[in-house]
């Protein structure tokens, strides 16, 4: 009787500590869609509007780069080809809500020179004057649905690089269109929002 009291004992402790013990589990962060999010394969067809161009030195174009990365590098994030806008023999009237996904806005760029110190070494220190630039780059862009008329994503992005070298001016907009486009890119693809999330191993 003793020893049958005492095994039953045994088995419910045993049975109460595994019910008790934690399940392990993996926790992980992924990506998640924002309200900024573009669904393209709603679409049938992606089109780009040649962004404007205002407010730039006479004597550089930024066009080219600005359409390469529209036509050339976008179409690989959104996994769809981005084609030039063509609409002749099809005018926006006969155009169904979903069938063409117009992208255009306009960039402007706002140059500030300042004088600063330059302390030349040599034999005899010399310090003088030298200019500098502040460039601000603005774009505003958008997605509109061509049929209806409605952005589905609109935004005014603007980054600003101080102490640019005013004898490159390629580079300086090359740099500043990398860091605008890295933070467009996040915006409308619903990038950098993580939650987390707990698997069961």
């Amino acid at each position: 009787m003793r020893r049958s009291i005492i095994i039953a004992i045994a088995v419910i402790t045993a049975f109460m500590i595994g019910s008790c013990r934690t399940q392990p589990v993996n926790i992980v962060r992924i990506p998640v869609k924002s309200s900024t999010t573009i669904d393209f394969l709603k679409y049938k067809d992606v089109a780009y509007d040649p962004v404007k161009v205002e407010k730039f030195p006479s004597e550089y174009d930024p066009g080219p780069s600005i359409d390469y990365f529209f036509l050339n590098e976008l179409p690989k994030m959104i996994k769809k080809p981005i084609k030039r806008q063509i609409l002749e023999g099809k005018p926006v009237s006969d155009l169904k809500e979903g069938e063409l996904l117009l992208i255009g806005g306009e960039i402007s760029l706002k140059i500030k020179e300042r004088n600063v110190i330059d302390e030349q070494k040599g034999k005899k220190k010399r310090r003088i004057f030298v200019k500098i630039e502040n460039w601000e780059l603005q774009l505003e862009i958008f997605f509109r649905d061509a049929a209806t008329g409605k952005d589905i994503f609109s935004k005014k992005l603007k980054e600003t690089y101080n102490g640019a070298d005013r004898k490159k001016p390629d580079y300086n907009f090359e740099f500043l269109f990398r860091k605008i486009t890295e933070k467009f890119v996040k915006l409308f693809m619903g990038l950098g929002r993580l939650e987390t999330r707990y698997l069961m191993k």
